[in-house]
Formats: structure tokens, sequence, C-alpha cells
């Protein structure tokens, strides 16, 4: 009966130690795969934000270029007007520049 109750004494042991053996390697997978898991959303994170972050500066630039397109074109057309100006206009506005220069300071 002593042999018999040793044995079973030995075989809770033994049971014991397997049960925490693989309590322990069960608690080794779970953070393993936790962190498999952290870093697969982590990735996936960044990946839509980096995402997000692009569509917000193509929107920008496109907002951008839409505000300045009719500022150039303004711009350019002036321009063109400018080099289109006859010389008898341009010579009227010299003289009214001049004018006005010398009404400014006297007689100079």
């Amino acid at each position: 009966m002593a042999k018999e109750a040793i044995e079973q004494i030995r075989n809770a042991e033994i049971e014991a130690a397997r049960l925490l053996e693989e309590g322990s390697q069960k608690s080794k997978d779970t953070i393993r795969e936790g962190e498999v898991f952290a870093e697969k959303e982590y990735k996936r994170i960044l990946s839509e934000a980096k995402a997000q972050a692009e569509k917000i500066k193509e929107s920008a630039v496109e907002e951008g270029e839409s505000i300045a397109r009719p500022i150039i074109e303004k711009g350019i057309q002036e321009a063109k007007d400018l080099t289109n100006l006859s010389g008898e206009k341009l010579d009227s506005g010299i003289n009214i520049i001049i004018e006005r220069i010398v009404r400014g300071n006297g007689n100079s």
C-alpha cells in the first residue's frame, strides 16, 4: 500500500511537471502570437496613415494648383497684353508716367 501511495505521488509530480511545462509553453506561444499580431497591426496602421497622409497631400496640391491657375493665367494674359501694346500707347503711357514724376518733384 505504501508502494502504491509513493507511485501515485510520483505520478502526480510527473503530471504536475508536465502541466507546468505545457502551461509555460502555452504562455510563451501566446506572448509570441501577441507580438506577431501587434507587429502586423502596427504595420497596417502605419500603412493606412501613410496612405491617408498621401491623399491629404495630393488634395492640398490640387487645391493649391486650382487656386494658383487663374492667377497665373491672368499674369500670362497681362504679360501678353503688355507685349502687344502699340508704340503709340507705350509712348502715351511713358509720357503720363514722366508727367507724374515731374509734377511730384516740381520742375526737375
